[in-house]
């Protein structure tokens, strides 16, 4: 064994001791609070810190959610859609890999069967084994009721055959072209052909506030879609003002029909920390010019063909929060 051969096994193994602790150490400098977890998948970078008692989790260096607020960005997310479908047997969840839209689906005795549709298999891995996650979704991948699907969620819509009574759309912001098609009308009437008679399909829909043309452009790709695009809103501290679309699979309905149907049913007696009835009339009324008619034909339906939506998002004014 040459002195060279040595040098460099040692080398090697200098560098395996320390490789972690100098990965770790790059990443605490790109966030405030203390890093618990990173990891690089084949698909997205995903990092958990802690401050105090509270968790973040982000995905590609942009929020997920805080323990601090979450209920009030995953409660308004399920919950308006769950009770205004007629069918809760099946629940379709496209994202949602960390388990909280789940947590909140599972509040329903009559569900029979949750499909949950994340690309990535580390983070529906670490959602199910990960303790700090399991304690915040309470177990709610461990469910028999589940199957986990870890596939694009428009080529699982493409093979899938099953129809759903609520289709829940948790996936990341729009803001590069690889997820324009997992946002424009292709997608939507795709969905629509998966909901059973009097089955809604809500999803997560940006800020109105930080990005209100990709908000409208949301919208009008699901009004074009042939659905009834009820828009709502709610201010979460962490995140901002941001805004959620509930569509009903019929174009028929008019949108104060559905909001009339939406507002009269109870939110009261669910079991959670932050929607209630009074929350749900809030969440439906939008200030002057944030739904403006005339300004809101001006924007683009966001197509496979022509990609705009990432578009409208960076012409948002993130930075300002």
């Amino acid at each position: 064994m040459t002195i060279a051969f040595v040098v460099c096994l040692f080398f090697l193994g200098f560098l395996g001791v320390f490789a972690k602790p100098i990965i770790m150490y790059g990443e605490q400098r790109l966030y405030r609070d203390k890093v618990i977890y990173a990891r690089q998948t084949p698909y997205q970078k995903i990092v958990m810190t802690q401050w105090k008692q509270f968790y973040w989790l982000y995905i590609n260096g942009q929020e997920q959610f805080s323990t601090f607020d979450e209920e009030k960005y995953h409660e308004p997310l399920v919950h308006p859609a769950m009770k205004l479908t007629t069918d809760r047997n099946h629940i379709l969840i496209l994202g949602g890999g960390d388990g909280l839209a789940l947590r909140e689906v599972w509040k329903y005795a009559d569900v029979k069967a949750v499909t949950l549709v994340d690309l990535d298999p580390a983070m529906t891995d670490l959602a199910a084994e990960h303790p700090v996650l399991v304690d915040i979704n309470e177990a709610s991948l461990k469910d028999p009721r589940l199957n986990i699907v870890n596939q694009d969620a428009g080529a699982f819509l493409q093979a899938d055959s099953h129809l759903y009574g609520v289709v829940i759309i948790d996936l990341p912001d729009p803001d590069t072209i690889d997820l324009m098609h997992l946002y424009s009308t292709n997608f939507y009437r795709l969905v629509g052909r998966h909901l059973c008679a009097g089955g809604v399909m809500v999803t997560q829909a940006t800020s109105p506030y930080f990005s209100r043309e990709a908000f409208w452009c949301i919208i009008n790709t699901m009004r074009t879609a042939g659905f009834t695009p009820l828009p709502y809103h709610n201010q979460i501290p962490t995140m901002g003002e941001w805004g959620w679309v509930l569509a009903m699979k019929s174009a028929k309905s008019s949108l104060s029909e559905v909001k009339q149907i939406i507002l009269s049913k109870d939110f009261d007696s669910l079991r959670t920390r932050f929607l209630n009835n009074d929350v749900m009339i809030a969440m439906v009324q939008f200030g002057k010019g944030l739904l403006d008619p005339v300004e809101m034909e001006k924007i683009k339906v966001n197509t496979q063909v022509n990609p705009v939506l990432h578009r409208y998002y960076w012409r948002g004014t993130w930075s300002m929060y």
